[in-house]
C-alpha cells in the first residue's frame, strides 16, 4: 500500500484536465456560449482572477463529466464513423449596440451529419433528474443551433436515476445573442452562487436557503 504506483492515474487525470483548460484561455473580446447562459459577472471575474478557476478542474464532478463526454463521443464515432465530429469549435462576430465588435465562440460536444442535416449533441451529467431539461441547457442548445447553423441539437442527460434525451429545434437569433452579451443579470439563476468559485468575494451573492 505504501509503494509508489507504476501508473499514477490520478495524476494523469489531473494533467489531462489542466492541459484541456489551458487550450482555451479567456480573451477580453471573446464571449463563450456558456457565458450567455449564466451570471454575467462570472466572465468578468474569470478574466480578472483566472487562478480561482483552476481548482474547478479537479473536482470529482468535473472529472466524471469529462469521462462521460469522452465515452459517449468515442461510442458514437465507433458506431457511425465519419459522419461524427467531436469537440467542434465555431465562432461568429457580432456587433454590440455601442458599435464594438466581439466574437462568440462555442464548442459542440458532437456534431452528426445525416444526409443534408447537421445535428448537434450536448452531453450533460447531473446529480439528479429533477426538472429536466434545465433551462440554461436548452438556451445553450438554441445558441449552438445559431452558431453552427444546426438543424437541431439533442440534449443527452446522464444521471444516477435516468438516461434520457430532449430535442431542441429552436434557434437563437443574433439579436438575442447580443442582448445576452449586454445583459447585467447577476446572477442569472439564484442557484449559481452555491457552485461559483467567486462567491467568496461577490457582493451579489445569493445565500443558499
Amino acid at each position: 500500500m505504501g509503494e509508489e504506483p507504476l501508473l499514477d492515474l490520478v495524476n494523469l487525470l489531473y494533467a489531462v484536465s489542466k492541459e484541456e483548460k489551458e487550450k482555451h484561455p479567456r480573451k477580453a473580446d471573446t464571449y463563450w456560449v456558456t457565458d450567455l447562459v449564466r451570471c454575467a459577472l462570472k466572465r468578468e471575474y474569470e478574466l480578472k482572477y483566472p487562478e480561482l478557476v483552476e481548482k474547478e478542474i479537479f473536482t470529482p464532478v468535473f472529472i466524471l463529466g469529462t469521462l462521460v463526454h469522452r465515452g459517449l463521443q468515442e461510442l458514437l464515432k465507433s458506431i457511425m464513423g465519419e459522419g461524427v465530429s467531436t469537440e467542434v469549435e465555431g465562432s461568429r462576430e457580432v456587433v454590440l449596440p455601442d458599435g464594438r465588435k466581439v466574437i462568440v465562440e462555442g464548442r459542440a460536444d458532437i456534431v452528426v451529419k445525416i444526409s443534408d442535416e447537421m445535428i448537434g449533441v450536448e452531453i450533460k451529467t447531473a446529480r439528479s433528474d429533477y426538472e429536466l431539461p434545465k433551462p440554461q441547457h436548452v438556451d445553450q442548445a438554441r445558441i449552438y443551433n445559431w452558431l453552427f447553423n444546426l438543424n437541431q441539437t439533442i440534449l443527452v442527460y446522464i444521471t444516477p436515476e435516468r438516461v434520457t434525451q430532449y430535442l431542441v429545434s429552436d434557434k437563437a437569433t443574433e439579436d438575442e445573442v447580443v442582448s445576452r452579451i449586454t445583459s447585467r443579470k447577476i446572477p442569472r439563476y439564484d442557484w449559481e452562487c452555491k457552485y461559483c468559485s467567486y462567491s467568496v468575494m461577490c457582493p451579489y451573492k445569493v445565500p443558499s436557503k
